[in-house]
Protein backbone atom coordinates (compact mmCIF):
# COMPACT_ATOMS: atom_id res chain seq x y z
CA UNK A 1 0.00 0.00 0.00
CA UNK A 2 1.42 3.49 -0.53
CA UNK A 3 1.97 4.86 2.65
CA UNK A 4 0.05 7.94 2.13
CA UNK A 5 -3.12 6.16 1.92
CA UNK A 6 -2.84 4.97 5.72
CA UNK A 7 -4.75 7.42 7.48
CA UNK A 8 -7.36 7.39 4.13
CA UNK A 9 -8.39 3.62 5.67
CA UNK A 10 -11.42 3.69 7.74
CA UNK A 11 -11.17 1.57 10.85
CA UNK A 12 -12.43 -1.50 9.70
CA UNK A 13 -10.21 -1.22 6.52
CA UNK A 14 -6.95 -0.80 8.30
CA UNK A 15 -8.15 -3.83 10.66
CA UNK A 16 -8.49 -5.60 7.37
CA UNK A 17 -5.44 -5.01 5.71
CA UNK A 18 -3.34 -5.48 9.14
CA UNK A 19 -4.87 -9.17 9.10
CA UNK A 20 -4.12 -9.21 5.97
CA UNK A 21 -0.81 -11.14 3.99
CA UNK A 22 0.16 -7.77 2.93
CA UNK A 23 3.63 -6.91 4.51
CA UNK A 24 2.16 -3.22 5.14
CA UNK A 25 1.12 -1.96 7.82
CA UNK A 26 3.08 -3.56 9.81
CA UNK A 27 4.02 -3.81 13.25
CA UNK A 28 5.59 -0.56 13.45
CA UNK A 29 3.04 1.04 11.68
CA UNK A 30 0.44 -0.21 13.67
CA UNK A 31 2.20 0.51 17.00
CA UNK A 32 2.27 4.33 16.07
CA UNK A 33 -1.07 4.03 15.26
CA UNK A 34 -2.00 2.54 18.64
CA UNK A 35 0.31 5.80 19.80
CA UNK A 36 -1.49 8.30 17.99
CA UNK A 37 -4.87 6.91 19.78
CA UNK A 38 -3.24 7.28 22.92
CA UNK A 39 -2.15 10.53 23.03
CA UNK A 40 -5.42 11.29 21.57
CA UNK A 41 -7.16 9.72 24.97
CA UNK A 42 -4.53 12.21 26.70
CA UNK A 43 -5.66 15.15 24.83
CA UNK A 44 -9.31 14.20 24.97
CA UNK A 45 -9.02 14.24 29.22
CA UNK A 46 -6.87 17.63 28.90
CA UNK A 47 -10.06 18.97 27.32
CA UNK A 48 -12.64 18.12 29.03
CA UNK A 49 -10.47 19.02 32.25
CA UNK A 50 -9.70 22.16 31.01
CA UNK A 51 -13.68 23.06 29.87
CA UNK A 52 -14.31 22.20 33.41
CA UNK A 53 -11.43 24.34 35.23
CA UNK A 54 -11.27 27.50 36.70
CA UNK A 55 -8.10 28.47 34.82
CA UNK A 56 -8.37 26.50 31.65
CA UNK A 57 -4.93 28.45 30.66
CA UNK A 58 -2.97 26.11 32.67
CA UNK A 59 -4.04 23.17 30.50
CA UNK A 60 -3.11 24.90 27.25
CA UNK A 61 1.01 24.27 27.59
CA UNK A 62 0.04 20.47 27.43
CA UNK A 63 -2.40 20.44 24.96
CA UNK A 64 -0.43 22.46 22.55
CA UNK A 65 2.92 19.75 22.83
CA UNK A 66 0.10 17.02 22.63
CA UNK A 67 -1.49 18.30 19.74
CA UNK A 68 2.06 18.45 18.03
CA UNK A 69 3.03 15.02 19.35
CA UNK A 70 -0.21 14.13 17.46
CA UNK A 71 1.06 15.08 14.47
CA UNK A 72 4.43 13.52 14.64
CA UNK A 73 3.10 9.74 16.16
CA UNK A 74 1.11 9.90 12.53
CA UNK A 75 4.02 11.28 10.36
CA UNK A 76 6.23 7.75 12.52
CA UNK A 77 3.38 5.63 10.99
CA UNK A 78 3.90 6.41 7.61
CA UNK A 79 7.87 6.45 8.09
CA UNK A 80 7.38 3.27 8.96
CA UNK A 81 5.96 1.95 5.91
CA UNK A 82 8.13 4.14 3.34
CA UNK A 83 11.69 2.41 5.18
CA UNK A 84 10.10 -0.73 4.68
CA UNK A 85 9.00 -0.31 1.16
CA UNK A 86 12.78 1.55 0.61
CA UNK A 87 14.45 -1.70 2.02
CA UNK A 88 12.27 -4.13 -0.07
CA UNK A 89 13.11 -2.11 -3.45
CA UNK A 90 16.80 -2.59 -1.91
CA UNK A 91 16.33 -6.53 -2.15
CA UNK A 92 15.03 -6.27 -5.71
CA UNK A 93 18.12 -4.40 -7.02
CA UNK A 94 19.87 -6.76 -9.48
CA UNK A 95 22.97 -8.47 -8.89
CA UNK A 96 24.87 -9.85 -12.01
CA UNK A 97 27.80 -7.77 -12.53
CA UNK A 98 30.20 -7.16 -9.45
CA UNK A 99 29.43 -3.13 -9.77
CA UNK A 100 25.25 -4.26 -9.76
CA UNK A 101 26.24 -6.29 -6.56
CA UNK A 102 28.12 -3.85 -4.87
CA UNK A 103 25.73 -1.00 -5.41
CA UNK A 104 22.94 -3.06 -3.69
CA UNK A 105 25.33 -4.30 -1.19
CA UNK A 106 25.16 -0.20 -0.11
CA UNK A 107 21.34 0.44 -0.32
CA UNK A 108 20.97 -3.31 1.41
CA UNK A 109 23.09 -1.40 4.60
CA UNK A 110 21.89 2.45 4.07
CA UNK A 111 18.13 0.58 4.14
CA UNK A 112 18.61 -1.52 7.35
CA UNK A 113 20.04 1.76 8.87
CA UNK A 114 16.98 3.38 8.07
CA UNK A 115 15.11 0.48 9.29
CA UNK A 116 16.46 0.93 12.60
CA UNK A 117 16.35 4.77 13.11
CA UNK A 118 13.05 5.10 12.16
CA UNK A 119 11.16 3.14 14.78
CA UNK A 120 14.07 4.67 17.35
CA UNK A 121 12.88 7.84 16.62
CA UNK A 122 9.31 6.41 16.95
CA UNK A 123 9.82 5.28 20.19
CA UNK A 124 11.13 8.56 21.29
CA UNK A 125 8.07 9.59 20.28
CA UNK A 126 5.54 7.54 22.17
CA UNK A 127 8.42 8.43 25.13
CA UNK A 128 6.88 11.83 24.68
CA UNK A 129 3.30 10.85 25.10
CA UNK A 130 4.15 8.98 28.39
CA UNK A 131 5.76 12.27 29.30
CA UNK A 132 2.59 14.37 28.84
CA UNK A 133 0.43 11.40 30.39
CA UNK A 134 2.73 11.22 33.70
CA UNK A 135 1.93 14.74 33.55
CA UNK A 136 -1.63 15.27 32.98
CA UNK A 137 -2.73 12.64 35.13
CA UNK A 138 -2.02 14.74 38.18
CA UNK A 139 -3.97 17.61 36.82
CA UNK A 140 -7.44 15.67 34.69
CA UNK A 141 -10.54 15.50 36.45
CA UNK A 142 -10.61 12.00 38.44
CA UNK A 143 -13.74 11.50 36.31
CA UNK A 144 -12.01 11.15 33.39
CA UNK A 145 -8.37 10.40 34.41
CA UNK A 146 -8.62 6.47 33.74
CA UNK A 147 -8.58 7.83 30.19
CA UNK A 148 -5.04 9.33 30.50
CA UNK A 149 -4.46 5.80 31.79
CA UNK A 150 -5.78 3.83 29.06
CA UNK A 151 -4.12 6.29 26.79
CA UNK A 152 -0.51 5.91 28.04
CA UNK A 153 -1.00 2.17 28.31
CA UNK A 154 -1.73 2.22 24.71
CA UNK A 155 1.75 4.84 24.28
CA UNK A 156 3.45 2.24 26.57
CA UNK A 157 2.85 -1.24 24.50
CA UNK A 158 3.25 1.23 20.94
CA UNK A 159 6.78 1.58 22.60
CA UNK A 160 7.89 -1.74 23.14
CA UNK A 161 6.14 -3.09 19.99
CA UNK A 162 8.36 -0.56 18.03
CA UNK A 163 11.54 -1.49 19.84
CA UNK A 164 10.99 -5.30 18.28
CA UNK A 165 11.68 -3.51 14.78
CA UNK A 166 14.70 -1.84 16.35
CA UNK A 167 15.51 -5.27 17.55
CA UNK A 168 14.93 -7.61 14.17
CA UNK A 169 17.05 -4.89 12.31
CA UNK A 170 20.14 -4.63 14.84
CA UNK A 171 20.61 -8.34 13.48
CA UNK A 172 21.98 -7.16 10.24
CA UNK A 173 24.04 -4.76 10.67
CA UNK A 174 27.76 -5.40 10.04
CA UNK A 175 28.83 -2.32 12.23
CA UNK A 176 29.63 -4.06 15.58
CA UNK A 177 30.59 -0.19 16.75
CA UNK A 178 27.19 1.64 15.44
CA UNK A 179 25.37 -1.78 16.70
CA UNK A 180 26.00 -1.30 19.98
CA UNK A 181 25.09 2.61 19.93
CA UNK A 182 21.70 1.91 18.90
CA UNK A 183 21.23 -0.99 21.17
CA UNK A 184 22.23 1.86 24.24
CA UNK A 185 19.99 3.61 22.83
CA UNK A 186 17.08 0.78 22.36
CA UNK A 187 17.82 0.00 26.07
CA UNK A 188 17.56 3.65 27.32
CA UNK A 189 14.35 4.17 25.90
CA UNK A 190 12.36 0.77 27.17
CA UNK A 191 13.74 1.74 30.72
CA UNK A 192 12.40 5.62 30.63
CA UNK A 193 9.17 4.23 29.19
CA UNK A 194 9.21 1.58 32.23
CA UNK A 195 9.57 4.72 34.48
CA UNK A 196 7.25 7.19 33.11
CA UNK A 197 4.35 4.50 32.62
CA UNK A 198 5.04 2.96 36.10
CA UNK A 199 4.21 7.05 37.56
CA UNK A 200 1.33 6.96 35.46
CA UNK A 201 -0.28 4.10 37.34
CA UNK A 202 0.98 4.43 40.51
CA UNK A 203 -0.55 8.01 40.66
CA UNK A 204 -3.59 6.65 38.55
CA UNK A 205 -4.14 4.07 41.52
CA UNK A 206 -3.98 6.58 44.25
CA UNK A 207 -6.10 9.10 42.59
CA UNK A 208 -8.75 6.20 42.13
CA UNK A 209 -8.73 4.58 46.05
CA UNK A 210 -6.25 1.67 44.88
CA UNK A 211 -8.24 0.19 42.03
CA UNK A 212 -5.96 1.28 38.98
Amino acid sequence: MAERQLWDLDLASFVDRTASADPTPGGGSAAMVSATIGIALVLMALRVSAAKAEDAESFETLIRSGERLREDLASHALADIEVFNGYMAALRLPKRTDEEKEHRRERLAQARIAATEVPLNAAHGALDGLDIARQAVHICETSIVSDVGAGAALLKGALTATLYNVDINLRGLKDLAQRDDYMVSRDRLERSAEERHETVRRVLSTRLGGQA
